[in-house]
């Protein structure tokens, strides 16, 4: 059959089954008693159709159910056929049209075995019932397929991201407690080839703020003549240790995707080691996203801060460093009680300037910090007025206990 004669059956308005059917009486492929057959064979495959999806006593299930074993049958000689007519038309002659129906079910339940998302995780999916019921209605053969397409690139993200993961030492069973999503671990290992350290995960966001840094310095000890991260030396390096042959498409594809979105971002200069370690970790595995102590992190990507804060990360230390901005006097993160009695008196004649603090904090604070510390920052500062510019209090007392119990305030030692 020719390749126009395919492209016309395939794109056939008729569903598939008819088109075959008709062409296989022409070319006597199928005969008169053929025929007889399936439309003797047909009612008895409506009716369990109709009493599978509703019920088979009602005229409109009846006609439903016309629909989709018609649908079942032409999705199973299509995709058998690959729109062969000659080939379809002796299915036809061969099987019963039960047989086809069934077929074409069976390929709607292989899709639906197949992942819907590539994730690592154990897969909650609904009833198979509820899929065929939606499916077996569809009459336009290229949903199928590109559903199809779709959910075999899951399984192939999924089954490359477990042997990735297994040679950077990660176990399937880390990576599916994990929930991990199958392209950012192939993202991240085909990374640490990159920047060759391909037998070893990305244990942390310090880490992983290591490895960003170290692209930008080998950037700049590169001559204006070599191209960082030239494509071909990027494939060298990448592939230097055997990849699966049903894999290295897609670990090009990844590679390339690397290199033409992440590394550019990475290599500006204008994009701050903390802003860049924000936007690109959720597009790779990191095993542990959460640090106990955030203060060597905050050191590497924000030295300002680092330098401010001191290693400080409890909330007291930082509202009284963000206190100390607000009010023009040099930045602390404690206050003894006469310092903190001074800016008080400073405030109430000249104001406290919370926008100060909050340009400072989204300028300088570690990017996955400044929402909660600008958070912190307006429940101190909604509260704050009562106490620190109530000129009542001319002694001072409850402006001190409000600052006492907010902020990092040492008490005075008495003699």
């Amino acid at each position: 059959m020719s390749e126009n004669q395919q492209a016309l059956a395939i794109y056939d308005d008729r569903p598939f089954f008819e088109t075959a059917l008709r062409h296989g009486v022409r070319r006597a492929i199928i005969t008169q008693a053929k025929l007889a057959m399936i439309e003797a064979e047909a009612p008895k495959g409506l009716v369990q159709i109709a009493e599978a999806f509703g019920s088979k006593y009602l005229r409109p299930e009846i006609e439903t159910a016309c629909k989709r074993i018609v649908n079942l049958a032409s999705l199973y000689l299509l995709e058998t056929s690959q729109g062969d007519l000659d080939i379809a038309a002796k299915l036809i002659r061969d099987n019963t049209f039960l047989t086809l129906s069934r077929g074409g079910s069976g390929l709607l339940k292989a899709l639906f075995a197949l992942p819907e998302y590539a994730l690592l995780g154990r897969e909650q999916k609904a009833r198979v019932e509820d899929f065929l019921d939606v499916w077996s209605l569809k009459d336009k053969p290229q949903e199928y397929r590109n559903l199809l397409a779709h959910r075999q690139n899951n399984a192939l993200e999924i089954e490359a991201a477990f042997w990735f993961g297994r040679a950077m030492d990660v176990t399937q069973t880390e990576l599916q407690e994990e929930d991990a999503e199958a392209l950012a671990v192939i993202r991240t290992a085909i990374l640490k080839r990159l920047v060759g350290d391909p037998d070893a995960p990305i244990e942390n966001q310090i880490e992983f703020a290591q490895i960003i840094e170290g692209l930008r310095k080998e950037a700049k000890s590169k001559t204006k003549k070599t191209k960082i991260f030239d494509a071909q030396r990027a494939q060298e390096q990448v592939f230097a240790e055997p990849i699966p042959a049903k894999f290295s498409e897609l670990s090009r594809q990844v590679l390339e995707e690397i290199l033409t979105r992440d590394i550019p971002m990475i290599l500006d200069s204008k994009n701050s080691l903390d802003r860049l370690v924000f936007e690109l970790k959720e597009r790779y595995f990191i095993c542990a996203h959460e640090l106990e102590d955030t203060s060597d992190y905050d050191a590497l990507v924000s030295k300002e801060w680092a330098k401010h804060t001191k290693g400080k990360t409890d909330i007291d230390s930082l509202l009284t460093l963000f206190l100390c901005i607000a009010a023009g006097v040099p930045v602390k993160t404690s206050l003894p009680e006469k310092t903190a009695k001074s800016i008080i008196k400073k405030i109430r004649e000249h104001g406290l300037d919370t926008q100060k603090t909050i340009a400072w904090i989204k300028s300088t604070a570690p990017h996955e910090k400044q929402e909660g510390l600008l958070q912190d920052w307006s429940d101190f500062t909604e509260e704050a007025p009562t106490y620190l510019m109530d000129d009542w209090d001319t002694n001072y007392s409850g402006a001190m206990r409000f600052l006492s119990e907010n902020c990092h305030i040492e008490k005075s030692v008495k003699k």
